[in-house]
């Protein structure tokens, strides 16, 4: 194993990394929160589970997928903080705003900007943290990322269940030249406020991290960045391909879970948000964390450690997810699918800190926008719309949802196991290389 430079944690590192993760669980929040709104929006819009699955997947990710690398491209160039500060202020407008949406193409629009905007936070995020923090440390670093992203999710059926909750008895309120609101449409408005207030103490508060050693002022060409993965196609070929079919799985099963408990057991949104974002909080943060320890014990022996926690965690989790939605009653279900969620949870940390060791400084918000395209443009759309299609014309039933999200990870899993383990190796490689490099 290469030993790498000794280096330290910047001042102001540790609250740097704790305001990305609030920056990634509100955008979960605001990107998740129209999944408890599958059965509204399909009883007051007159929408199918299929129209219900672009609002919730394409209408986010073609955005995403145009701004995403441009964007990055600014933020490799020094001006990250900007950008995850004015991102963050538009999505969450963005989400408010889809409130006063009153058809599927005026929520189709909000979710477009939803999107655009997101595509950006993320990259520049997870640079800002590879520069704060030392290597050693990263995978706990990205474990609290990871636990931002993994609350906003489960925030985002546990708080916007409980405003359901409380708004049942609303009467729909007519606006004038706007229309009918109603219910659901108050809390988008009241989720998305918070980010604007965010987004101001960030650009207070968050210094724009320096550059370590080995970064290039003026960023490096998309061409350059391809011809990097193409000289280290050995790791980033697999891994992308293994990280989209992961991410397909992942997408579509929490766009669906809501819906799942409804059909199968009669838990409404009221019911099943809350307990779904408790249990599910608890299990991905057990999991984060406990990954984040394994990755930084194993990788004082291995190069390779950030990539077989990841491998292990995909490969362990299975069993549990497929079993889960066969369970006889829903507190089974919840509970099985809590430990399935537990341990894939702790690949995250690994994942995310193998991506920003294995690429030049000033590459990587573009390299992460590349990879977030992956996960969650192509992900993110084929996921949900996937399961919709087969729910629709291949079992024909709503309530057959339960066996379409079984054979979904059936199929899916093991192959995204097995591409994750082709990268293993490369990864150990591409690791010590950036080592050697000064990155």
């Amino acid at each position: 194993m290469t030993a790498a430079p000794a280096e330290t944690t910047v001042k102001g590192g540790w609250y740097t990394v704790v305001m990305m993760a609030v920056v990634v669980m509100l955008a979960q929040v605001d990107r998740n929160v129209i999944s408890l709104m599958v059965q509204p929006m399909k009883r007051d819009l007159g929408l199918s589970d299929t129209e219900v699955s672009l609002l919730i997947g394409l209408a986010f990710s073609l955005t995403y997928t145009i701004m995403g690398v441009p964007i990055s491209r600014i933020a490799d160039r020094g001006f990250r903080k900007p950008v995850v500060a004015a991102s963050l202020a538009i999505w969450s407008s963005a989400t408010a705003l889809c409130g006063l949406a009153q058809n599927f193409w005026q929520l189709f629009l909000g979710r477009a900007v939803i999107g655009g905007a997101e595509s950006a936070s993320s990259p520049a995020s997870l640079s800002m943290i590879a520069d704060v923090i030392p290597r050693h440390k990263l995978p706990r670093a990205y474990a609290i990322y990871n636990a931002g992203f993994l609350a906003g999710a489960s925030i985002a059926l546990g708080v916007g269940g409980l405003l359901l909750g409380m708004l049942a008895g609303m009467e729909p309120i007519v606006v004038p030249g706007i229309g009918v609101i109603r219910d659901w449409q108050v809390v988008f408005m009241i989720l998305g406020l918070p980010g604007l207030l965010v987004s101001v103490l960030i650009m207070l508060t968050v210094p724009e991290p320096q550059r370590r050693a080995g970064h290039k002022a003026q960023g490096y060409p998309l061409k350059e960045v391809i011809g990097f993965l193409v000289a280290n196609r050995a790791m980033h070929v697999p891994m992308l391909a293994g990280s989209l079919l992961n991410s397909i799985q992942s997408f579509g099963t929490l766009a669906w879970i809501p819906a799942f408990y409804e059909r199968t057991y009669g838990w409404g949104p009221s019911v099943a948000g809350p307990l779904l974002g408790m249990v599910n909080m608890g299990a991905a943060l057990a999991g984060l964390f406990g990954g984040a320890w394994l990755a930084e014990w194993i990788g004082k022996r291995r190069d390779d450690a950030n990539l077989r926690v990841m491998f292990l965690a995909n490969l362990l989790c299975i069993p549990f997810l497929v079993a889960g939605p066969l369970m006889p009653t829903p507190w089974l279900a919840l509970g099985v699918s809590a430990i399935g969620g537990a341990i894939a949870a702790m690949g995250g940390a690994g994942y995310n800190s193998a991506l920003q060791l294995s690429t030049p400084n000033a590459m990587r918000g573009q390299i992460n926008a590349l990879y977030l395209f992956c996960i969650a443009a192509i992900g993110g759309t084929l996921g949900p719309l996937l399961i919709a299609l087969l729910t629709d014309f291949v079992a024909g039933a709503e309530e057959d949802l339960r066996y379409v999200l079984v054979g979904f990870r059936l199929v899916l899993a093991p192959i995204d196991c097995f591409l994750i383990w082709l990268a293993v190796r490369p990864y150990g490689k591409a690791y010590r290389d950036r080592i050697e490099a000064g990155d």
